[in-house]
């Protein structure tokens, strides 16, 4: 049985239960109190866990010098893209009130990517990078200068090709899912998230209590002087740097905290939502957005409001119970 990394867990499993939070929230239209404000931390932050822990295998899979097999990786690709199909078709029911046979083409081929689903897309995307640069990451790891140098060049390359406009539907299809479109679509562009991903697989080379205070350290002061000098703030479509680098802190920040914390019982049940990253999406975004279609909103009470949330991650938290003893 491979070791898995604690700390990688207790994170994935924070985010999962913060998408929870933003699905729901989003759906049944919260946009106060202390809901709201977990909300706007899911946001911001899920995404680029989630794709930092890819990062964080693909180095730690280096390290190691282990390399999955082409039929692997396909196998993860159809798995996860057959979750976006099924979470996808139904969010688009859910919100629209009616899908065609033409919506559904449309949300296979990647021309609509229906929300709650589109961030999967990305995770396929660079599952396939990982597997496309593994020999080229393989010999430049040792130069950790050039990975950051490379992936920053490639966020500023991203954000500036965002702002060009195309009329034929091909370009407009790499555009989107590459750097993003300056119209605000919901998408995880490849290039300006580069950084996250290649944050992973340095972590997971050089993981050290001081390399993770050093990276949260560096990037708040960088956070600071680009606000003081009026760079773009929470822009999330495309991602501003101010925006990668609220993610970047927090994930540095926590997995600096999770050095100390001691592996104990309530932590290793908490950690069955980031044991099954995948599952526990589909067991927390299926009900949302069946509760959403089933009840009318928005919802005034903040105690309902909160045992929906708190519901939903109980029935998740019961179903991986049951499907793994």
């Amino acid at each position: 049985m491979k070791e898995r990394d604690y700390a990688l867990d207790i994170l994935k499993s924070i985010a999962i239960v913060l998408m929870s939070f933003v699905h729901i929230n989003s759906l049944l239209q919260v946009n106060t109190g202390v809901l709201d404000k977990i909300t706007f931390l899911g946001a911001t932050v899920c995404f680029s866990v989630f794709l930092f822990a890819i990062g964080y295998v693909t180095g730690k899979k280096i390290v190691e010098r282990k390399e999955d097999s082409w039929e692997k990786v396909i196998k993860k690709v159809l798995l996860i893209y057959l979750c976006y199909l099924l979470v996808g078709i139904l969010s688009f029911f859910v919100l629209e009130g009616q899908i065609s046979l033409n919506s559904i083409i449309n949300i296979a081929i990647l021309n609509n990517l229906p929300e709650y689903s589109e961030f999967l897309i990305s995770l396929i995307f660079f599952t396939l990078i990982t597997k496309l640069i593994h020999k080229p990451l393989s010999k430049i790891l040792n130069k950790p200068h050039i990975l950051i140098e490379i992936s920053f060049f490639l966020f500023i390359l991203g954000s500036v090709l965002s702002t060009l406009n195309f009329s034929n539907p091909i370009l407009i299809w790499f555009q989107k899912h590459l750097v993003g479109l300056e119209n605000g679509t919901h998408v995880f562009p490849i290039l300006q998230y580069m950084p996250i991903y290649v944050m992973g697989i340095l972590f997971a080379k050089y993981k050290s209590k001081i390399n993770y205070l050093w990276v949260f350290s560096l990037s708040f002061l960088l956070l600071v002087i680009l606000m003081a000098l009026g760079a773009p703030g929470w822009n999330r479509w495309p991602p501003s740097m101010n925006f990668l680098l609220y993610g970047i802190i927090f994930i540095s920040l926590l997995m600096f905290a999770f050095q100390f914390v001691k592996r104990n019982k309530v932590i290793d049940i908490f950690n069955k939502y980031g044991r099954n990253t995948l599952l526990s999406f589909l067991l927390t975004t299926i009900p949302s957005l069946v509760i959403a279609y089933l009840i009318n909103t928005p919802i005034k009470s903040n105690l309902i409001l909160w045992a929906i949330n708190l519901g939903v991650l109980l029935f998740a938290f019961l179903i991986l119970l049951f499907l793994k003893k």
